[in-house]
């Protein structure tokens, strides 16, 4: 993995864990940008909910091996691996199984999030009830469908 900054206007994103100990790049555009709502992305990001960045796998290189916990959907049963630094707890990735070519990059890990707007909130039916729907951004009360 080159250690170069991105070209302004690049497609290229970069970003770390809080230590450092797990870095990544990704070269394409994000399929989507999604709010998620469900209980286990409240409880693994520790806030309301999580900023998901979906990125085609192939295009994501990581240095450093993350840590490993896969997830059962309590309402739908899908599994997730949920991939973290192993050394101070970073939640970065989520592999979907149903979704195995896609990889959820962690918005809160990149180096720069500008321009990444969320098209959609997930898990609506989740939501702590002190947020407010956006009308600006399709909600499903589940999964997307």
């Amino acid at each position: 993995m080159s250690e170069i900054d991105p070209a302004p206007g690049s497609s290229v994103r970069t970003g770390h864990c809080l230590c450092g100990s797990i870095s990544f790049r990704f070269d394409a555009e994000p399929e989507t940008v999604v709010l998620c709502h469900c209980a286990h992305c409240q409880r693994n990001s520790g806030a309301a909910f999580s900023v998901n960045v979906l990125v085609a796998r192939d295009s994501l290189e990581t240095k450093g091996t993350p840590k490993s916990y896969r997830t059962v959907g309590a309402e739908n049963g899908n599994l997730r691996d949920r991939l973290f630094c192993g050394d101070c707890g970073t939640p970065i990735f989520t592999i979907l199984h149903e979704r195995p070519d896609l990889v959820i990059v962690k918005a809160g890990t990149l180096d720069d999030p500008t321009g990444l707007k969320p098209s959609a909130e997930v898990w609506w039916r989740r939501a702590q009830d002190w947020i407010e729907p956006n009308p600006n951004r399709a909600r499903f009360d589940g999964d997307a469908k």
